[in-house]
């Protein structure tokens, strides 16, 4: 295969219309640059370690939503994966929202609890069950990756809930027709 993304068949772009930057992958999807914004000191590290080895670009891990917010709107990441309990000040909940509305930046929720997805459903992309394995992990930005480029994600993850209706994910990904994405 090529090393070009032909444009006039995909959109990877996100919503400000910033093209999201592709990478080559033994499975070909395209790789976006991730905000984690995480304040456990043992998985924030652990989300980045395992997204980079990957093939990703990291930003962070952040441990505060208002710091978090600064540096999304300095780096202009194409996802974030934000954990909801943040410690002090905004939840991850608000920095989601104000990511999204500031900066077009959508965002995988982390969450160990199903409670926070009814009110994450009008802007975040998904939420992602804790505890996530490494591979689910991985899985679950591709299939992210695969909706910011205009497809229907090939696979998702058990842990991973995609919320079709949401300002996020249907600025993506429209109802009519997408290509469904490759599988390796």
């Amino acid at each position: 295969m090529g090393g070009s993304v032909d444009r006039s068949r995909t959109r990877f772009e996100n919503r400000t219309g910033r093209a999201i930057s592709p990478h080559r992958q033994s499975r070909e999807h395209a790789v976006l640059k991730l905000l984690v914004v995480e304040d456990d000191p043992l998985i924030g590290p652990a989300v980045k370690a395992v997204l980079e080895n990957a093939g990703y670009t990291v930003v962070g891990p952040l441990r505060d939503a208002v710091k978090a917010a600064r540096v999304g709107a300095r780096e202009c990441p194409d996802l974030a994966l934000v954990d909801v309990n943040l410690a002090g000040g905004e939840n991850g909940l608000v920095l989601a929202r104000r990511l999204w509305e500031e900066n077009g930046v959508p965002s995988l929720l982390m969450t160990g609890f199903d409670h926070h997805a009814a009110e994450a459903r009008e802007f975040a992309m998904g939420l992602l069950r804790k505890p996530v394995m490494p591979d689910a992990l991985v899985q679950a930005v591709g299939a992210a990756g695969e909706i910011l480029g205009g497809m229907r994600p090939s696979s998702t993850p058990a842990a991973l809930e995609i919320f079709h209706g949401s300002v996020a994910t249907t600025a993506s990904l429209s109802a009519t027709n997408l290509p469904k994405a490759r599988t390796a």
